[in-house]
């Protein structure tokens, strides 16, 4: 054992002179050394005794003891570095949270420090852990601070329960503000750490980083991150989150980062560095880390594919390990439904991902989709690591539990479907499925590719492996197979193919693609994966008599010939004057040419006369859309594409597909689920480039800027619900149904797209009326999506669902939940936002709001126009039978009167003065109107639009 002491102030003294004052202790651990920082003061001529004994906390064991004596000539404030080198301790990690009792006496004061030995690195890209490899399987968010009750959650006994269920869900590294309790707790449990300064480094501004370095330099040792250094749990120090990346500011800040992690460094080198956490990209500190909410704010989970492109990642000249330490999002709220935090973009994306789903529905879907977030953001990052080995760790942001507020322990918190995902996703050895056939014909084949990731906690390999699979439903196995895998190394990973023929005799339904890996005669990993089968009796019996006509100039005619396929009876055609008059033509995919351009004429008139149009994807290049009865915007970008911030709103490719009035013929014997992902027809595996043609749309538009009059809205996707899939434009006696679908690459492929194209060709070749609006019988509850029946959506008619927040009992009065309303009528608890910091206050839907007009940011918050104070928005509907009264329920939330218009087909029935605080019920005389009405609100953003009633009743004010 050798001792040494860092510092020029000190020498041997006679043991009569006066003592130094200890103020603190600061003990820096490496796995074979201690260097303990003393901070004191002296007076001229004092001395300094020091005793040091590191004692095993379990065993008792001494590991060292050593003594140091200084002596001061001068006055001085200073820190005394002593090393004590050459040790031989038993290492701290996970599956090992060794840990040792330091004990120093200085003169007649006794100090003492709990800590461990490890050792954290990075080599090649890899994190290491006392000289083996580790991936990090992390957890964003935890308590303490938020919302729990203080006096619970700084308890150690709460500290302890939790982190232990962490454990049980297979998570080994943890973030965390700095609370004792919760890092001796860590220390204990073998739960790893990244912590340190969230948010602007202290004396900073938006605008530039502090200027006094040596002040930050001490801030951080002092204050943000020296109270970690003595836990062995504490592996990442971070000093700042999301901070300015382009620009002049993006400048200074990096150089301001870059210099203090060089400084820290030398301070403490025994943790890793993250200058700036999601937006630094590696420039400042060691790892390479990001923030992306892909699958949520934006993008596919299949953005993560392009992980597989280490170059991407990666700094020049630099091998960096790549943590996402937040990602997945998808935040849920107390009661399963998204938190649609009011005035941020919460609200957008809970409709890109659920939709209008009736409000029953919304809690399971929600929870189901987090989950399935975060599913394959955890396992595409480790089983791409056989193409990228800097793929280094995964720490989702996303809640995980359902009560927070007001809970009287951990037990009350509740897990959400999202903490079980964990437990799968995260198991050391991982299995996990490569399916992109999630909906698949009874008698064809199922290619999966099964992965294997070797992350055992305890470093073994994994040797004498098998696989064990089956395909079940309602728990009874319906196939059964097993093969053997090779030998895994330790942080290694392997996959085996598997070709599946599904039996010909399945029925329709959903069914579990399950498996198991063994080894040595013990299962060590489970996983599964969903599939939808479509047996015979999916086809449908009813059969299309009318011949449909098929303008179809493509190479190789693929839309005729899936048609052909498919057994309709189709015919081709060249002149659109030679059809016959109420007839039904599909324009094949990709298909608009010279000669049809030439005849877009004849097509509006064929049209206007009673003909029916199915209109399939075209090249947005070359199509000419004047003859349709609107305009339309073809979107571009795709949401496989990793650029950030998204470059639009809404992307030409989706998923999770909203089926905007599920009742219509066109989804007949479809759910939603279906509609959220589809087979791909490629072949692909992610050995290969690119992405998985799964997307049911890849060519989506924009209606935003388009009269909604002639248009009813079938199915849209994308942030907010911006992008169409496919709507039915109405122009004369005719219409045209365009589609953005990817029906005719799936053909064959997919049963649900096969019943999609079949449902639509049954429809258009029918001799029935269609409605353009939807038929309301008594009444509309704004803001529940099952009343409303698909007659609105924001970006397009302007009514924005209002949205309140739900305060946790008891905290009513509490000032940090005051509920205040802003000058556009949002209502918010305390603050803007919340949805992470604030997890027990949930906001729901209440009514609707004229907000129109309003644009979107590039991260899909709403941006109101500030030249008014005045919104507007308008619906139309269909009267059922003969109405004579709509009675329009409004609601004034502040305390200053409102004033608002209704205009009823372009008429103004009135103008009104909410009172403050109250509801205003108008009766509007209809009995003049037979059918079709627009009803269109202007005024004050505020109002809140509650219900309409029709009623068969005359208005009371009418004579």
């Amino acid at each position: 054992m050798k001792t040494r002491l860092l510092c020029a102030l000190c020498a041997f003294f006679p043991l009569s002179l006066l003592a130094a004052k200890v103020h603190k202790i600061t003990p820096v651990t490496t796995d074979k050394d201690i260097r303990i920082e003393v901070m004191l003061s002296a007076e001229a001529n004092e001395s300094l005794s020091l005793d040091a004994v590191i004692t095993h906390a379990r065993n008792k064991a001494i590991l060292c003891s050593h003594s140091g004596e200084f002596y001061f000539k001068n006055k001085v404030d200073t820190t005394v570095v002593w090393k004590i080198d050459q040790l031989t301790p038993e290492l701290w990690s996970p599956v090992n949270p060794a840990l040792y009792d330091l004990e120093v006496k200085a003169g007649t004061e006794t100090l003492h420090k709990r800590i461990g030995f490890r050792k954290f690195e990075i080599r090649d890209g890899v994190f290491y852990l006392n000289d083996k490899p580790i991936y990090l399987r992390g957890n964003a968010i935890n308590p303490p601070e938020r919302g729990i009750p203080e006096q619970l959650e700084r308890s150690k006994d709460f500290a302890r329960d939790y982190v232990r269920f962490m454990k049980s869900l297979n998570i080994n590294i943890i973030r965390i503000p700095d609370d004792q309790n919760w890092m001796d707790v860590c220390d204990e449990e073998g739960m790893m750490i990244f912590a340190g300064r969230y948010g602007r480094p202290k004396h900073a501004t938006k605008t530039a980083p502090p200027t006094d370095f040596d002040l930050s330099l001490r801030t951080y040792k002092e204050i943000d991150l020296g109270p970690f250094t003595p836990h062995p749990s504490v592996v990442i120090y971070i000093l700042s989150n999301e901070m300015p990346y382009e620009g002049k500011t993006g400048d200074l800040y990096r150089e301001f980062l870059t210099k203090m992690c060089r400084e820290l460094k030398k301070w403490d080198d025994t943790r890793l560095y993250i200058g700036n956490t999601g937006y630094g990209l590696g420039h400042s500190g060691d790892i390479y880390d990001v923030h992306r909410y892909w699958g949520w704010y934006y993008n596919t989970f299949l953005t993560y594919l392009n992980m597989r492109d280490k170059a991407m990642w990666q700094n020049p000249g630099r091998v960096q390990p790549i943590t996402f330490t937040e990602c997945v999002g998808n935040y849920t709220g107390i009661d399963g439904r998204f938190n649609l935090c009011s005035r941020t973009k919460q609200p957008g994306s809970q409709k890109c991902w659920t939709g209008h789903l009736p409000d029953d529905e919304q809690a399971g879907a929600a929870m189901t989709y987090q989950a399935f977030v975060l599913k394959n953001a955890t396992e595409l990052f480790r089983r791409l690591r056989s193409q990228n080995s800097c793929l280094a760790g995964t720490m989702p942001f996303t809640i995980i539990f359902h009560n927070w507020d007001g809970v009287k322990s951990f037990a009350e918190m509740k897990p959400k479907p999202v903490a079980w995902q964990y437990q799968i996703s995260y198991q050391p050895v991982l299995l996990s499925w490569e399916n992109w056939q999630s909906q698949i014909y009874a008698g064809s084949k199922l290619a999966v590719v099964a992965h294997v990731v070797n992350d055992d906690d305890y470093g073994n390999d994994l040797d004498e492996v098998h696989l064990q699979w089956w395909i079940e439903k309602e728990g009874e196995k319906v196939l059964a197979g097993e093969v053997d895998l090779p030998s895994v190394p330790y942080y290694g990973t392997c996959k085996r193919p598997l070709s599946i023929d599904i039996p010909q005799n399945l029925v329709s339904g959903d069914y579990m693609l399950k498996g198991e890996i063994w080894s040595k005669g013990r299962k060590v990993s489970y996983n599964e994966s969903e599939l939808f089968i479509a047996g015979k009796d999916w086809r449908d019996t009813e059969v299309i008599k009318k011949t449909i006509y098929v303008y179809d100039s493509s190479a190789g005619e693929q839309t005729l010939n899936c048609l052909q396929k498919l057994g309709y009876p189709v015919k081709a055609v060249r002149m659109v004057k030679e059809l016959p008059r109420n007839s039904t033509l599909i324009l094949a995919k990709n298909s608009w040419d010279d000669s049809l351009d030439n005849q877009s004429g004849q097509l509006k008139e064929y049209v206007s006369k009673g003909g029916r149009i199915i209109c399939l994807q075209q090249d947005a290049t070359t199509f000419n859309q004047s003859w349709l009865p609107t305009s339309v915007e073809f979107l571009k970008d795709s949401n496989n594409d990793p650029v950030y911030l998204s470059p639009s709103l809404a992307y030409a490719d989706g998923m999770n597909i909203n089926l905007e009035r599920p009742y219509h013929p066109v989804f007949s014997g479809l759910t939603p689920k279906q509609f959220r992902l589809w087979s791909d027809y490629t072949s692909y595996n992610e050995s290969k480039k690119g992405f998985p043609a799964i997307y049911p749309v890849d060519k989506g538009y924009d209606l935003r800027e388009s009269g909604m009059e002639n248009v009813a809205v079938l199915a849209n996707y994308s942030r907010a619900l911006a992008a169409t899939a496919l709507s039915e434009m109405f122009m004369g006696e005719g219409s045209i149904l365009l589609s953005g679908f990817d029906l005719i690459n799936h053909c064959g492929v997919d049963p649900v797209a096969d019943k999609l194209l079949f449902n639509m060709l049954r429809y258009m070749s029918v001799d029935k009326q269609h409605e353009p609006y939807v038929v309301v019988t008594d009444s509309i509850i704004w803001g529940d999506y099952a009343s409303e029946r698909g007659i609105v959506n924001a970006p397009c008619n302007g009514l924005m669902v209002n949205t309140v927040p739900i305060i946790p009992k008891g905290q009513e009065h509490a000032p940090r939940y005051e509920v205040k309303i802003d000058e556009y009528g949002y209502q918010y608890a305390g603050a803007y936002g919340g949805w992470n910091s604030k997890p027990g206050v949930q906001y729901v839907p209440y009514g609707r709001r004229p907000m129109a007009p309003f644009t979107f940011s590039k991260g899909g918050s709403p941006l109101i126009s500030k030249s008014s104070t005045s919104g507007e928005g308008y619906f139309y509907m269909t009267l059922s039978g003969k109405k004579k009264t709509m009675i329009t329920i409004l609601e004034n939330p502040v305390d200053e009167p409102l004033y608002i218009s209704i205009t009823v087909n372009d008429k103004t029935t009135g103008n009104y003065v909410l009172q403050p605080k109250q509801q205003l019920s108008v009766e509007t005389d209809i009995s003049h109107i037979k059918n079709t009405m627009k009803v269109s609100l202007k005024g004050d953003r505020r109002v809140i639009l509650l219900k309409t009633i029709l009623s068969t009743e005359r208005p009371d004010h009418a004579e």
